[in-house]
């Protein structure tokens, strides 16, 4: 008997060695086991799902150098993208082109259950991405219904954010939405110029979208932090149509140098 139950016992630890149990990261959540709304993705999962993304490199791999300048400074740690469960069940991530290193873009992608990539496309978020508040900010959801991905534009002295928002998976392209500007020279006065700020927040109401804006005129002062000279508070709405998001009245959103 004794002899029995030691061979059950050996059967048991033998298997368990051989069948190791599944274990999913809860920080990548892709994985269909996470039962989580959004999450962010790292540097292995985003190496998996770039190479098995099939979207325009705007070129033919084999006539440029794409050897992997940047990917081994990234840590395995360091976040990349990030994604959100869709009303379908599907994820929509957003993950930064780490395996191309000569192309300065984000790739958005809706990603099945299966851990299949169902379509993918590129998105430029600007040369520089001084709109963003961290570096997985790019892709954010509102409410139930809308996600945005916020582009950046830059020059001298010069950033602005513009948001691309879509019920479902969309290319790139159509008009934005600005939610943010700030340009250090934009009023010209007798004395030194006056920096420009203009901010936002976003109420969604149906298919229309309201932005409440604070445009303000600034002077810097000599400790390099500024004072606000003019302030002025509007709303605008947009609608949806083929040409992208159109405001129903732009007069004061042109007034504002961008």
């Amino acid at each position: 008997m004794k002899t029995i139950v030691a061979g059950i016992f050996f059967l048991a630890v033998l298997f368990s060695f051989t069948f190791p149990k599944r274990n999913f990261s809860k920080t990548t959540a892709v994985y269909p086991e996470v039962k989580k709304d959004s999450g962010f993705i790292q540097k292995e999962e985003a190496v998996k799902l770039l190479s098995q993304a099939k979207y325009d490199l705007g070129y033919i791999p084999e006539g440029r150098d794409t050897t992997d300048l940047y990917r081994a400074d990234i840590k395995h740690s360091d976040t990349i993208g990030k994604y959100y469960r869709m009303s379908n069940g599907n994820q929509l991530a957003f993950i930064r082109d780490i395996i191309h290193p000569d192309r300065n873009v984000y790739v958005l992608m809706e990603i099945t259950p299966k851990h299949g990539i169902l379509q993918s496309e590129p998105y430029d978020a600007g040369n520089y991405i001084c709109c963003w508040e961290n570096k997985y900010d790019g892709l954010n959801r509102h409410g139930n219904d809308y996600f945005s991905i916020k582009t950046c534009g830059t020059g001298s002295g010069y950033c602005s954010g513009e948001l691309n928002l879509f019920k479902r998976f969309a290319p790139q392209g159509g008009n934005g939405i600005y939610n943010y500007i700030w340009s250090t020279f934009c009023v010209y006065t007798d004395g030194p110029a006056l920096a420009c700020h203009l901010s936002s927040t976003m109420e969604i109401k149906n298919d229309t979208v309201t932005m409440y804006y604070t445009m303000e005129h600034l002077r810097e002062r000599r400790n390099g932090k500024y004072k606000t000279v003019f302030s002025e508070k509007f709303d605008v709405k947009y609608v949806e149509r083929e040409q992208g998001w159109v405001a129903l009245d732009s007069t004061k959103i042109r007034e504002f140098p961008y």
